[in-house]
């Protein structure tokens, strides 16, 4: 297991991490909770914790089964399938017909017929103070998100000026970037630890949007949501979750050992587990699919919009 340094802000998801982990446990094992030293966690981020273990054991114990087998639906598709052709679709909806349509309105798991989990679908799961501050940092990054938006192709969907509205009350601003500590240009394209060479094209280095001061400020702000998120896939993933904590803590040895300032100041305070977080408001995202993602891995998707009744319609 990796060690993490106890001056990084990732050892606060660390202990975040095994805190959901003990209590979805003793929830579904019916034993008491285990005392453990949490004494870098505010009391806030605990309560948020709390909320969202209790969600993540109801939802555990409230399966929702499949009769479609996700491995070799996965092993149907071709390397680069973007999910936009509807010929295409057809022919993969006639190969694996939906057993059902499925309307989730509660905290849910999702099992295919390999008993392998492949959706965790959790409302609730954010206390107001989290979604609190989601907005404020969502509202720092006003700027950004308005020049994200572009008139090219529409096949550019992800920044296409279409598929993105305007909020009633003005509050939101439209737009969707891409912040990292340590982004890579050429994605994921390519395999094993970064040079430090520039001409190789594959050093990492900081995302434009967290440059200078105002980019340290948006790292601070998506602190504790970030604890939060990657404390939940604790609990969904933990391959993942410690892979995204061994990556993480990697990347900074290797930006202090060739006195990368800026990237290591980042990464010492980057909570999330994830190197990549997209930051979209107010998008339509039309049916797709990420081909370059690992088919055994997880995103995490977070709504903060306060509403009374959520709704997730599945067809499997």
């Amino acid at each position: 297991m990796v060690t993490i340094p106890i001056d990084w802000a990732l050892y606060q998801t660390y202990l975040a991490g095994e805190l959901v982990h003990e209590i979805v446990m003793a929830t579904i094992l019916h034993r008491p909770v285990r005392d453990m030293n949490l004494g870098l966690l505010d009391i806030n981020t605990r309560i948020a914790l709390e909320q969202l273990a209790k969600v993540m054991a109801t939802a555990y114990s409230n399966a929702v089964r499949l009769k479609i087998d996700m491995v070799r639906y996965n092993d149907a598709l071709d390397k680069d399938e973007s999910g936009r052709s509807e010929t295409r679709e057809e022919n993969l909806f006639n190969r694996f017909p939906p057993d059902e349509e499925h309307f989730l309105t509660t905290p849910s798991v999702v099992i295919d017929s390999g008993g392998r989990i492949i959706v965790w679908y959790l409302p609730g799961a954010l206390t107001a103070m989290i979604m609190k501050d989601i907005h404020g940092a969502t509202h720092s990054m006003s700027g950004l998100l308005k020049h994200s938006i572009t008139t090219s192709k529409i096949t550019q969907w992800r920044t296409n000026r279409s598929n993105f509205h305007t909020s009633p009350d003005g509050m939101v601003t439209p737009g969707c970037i891409n912040i990292s500590p340590a982004w890579f240009q050429q994605g994921r394209e390519k395999h094993g630890f970064p040079n430090i060479d520039p001409e190789d094209g594959f050093s990492p280095e900081v995302s434009a949007a967290l440059k200078g001061d105002a980019g340290r400020n948006i790292t601070m702000s998506l602190q504790r949501s970030s604890i939060i998120v990657s404390a939940a896939l604790r609990v969904m993933h933990p391959d993942l979750y410690w892979a995204g904590m061994e990556t993480q803590v990697r990347l900074g040895k290797w930006a202090a050992r060739y006195e990368l300032d800026e990237m290591h100041y980042h990464l010492q305070c980057w909570t999330s587990v994830f190197n990549v977080v997209s930051i979209i408001c107010n998008r339509r995202s039309p049916p797709h699919r990420d081909p370059k993602c690992r088919p055994a891995a997880f995103d995490i998707m977070t709504t903060a919009v306060a509403q009374k009744t959520v709704r997730m319609f599945a067809l499997f």
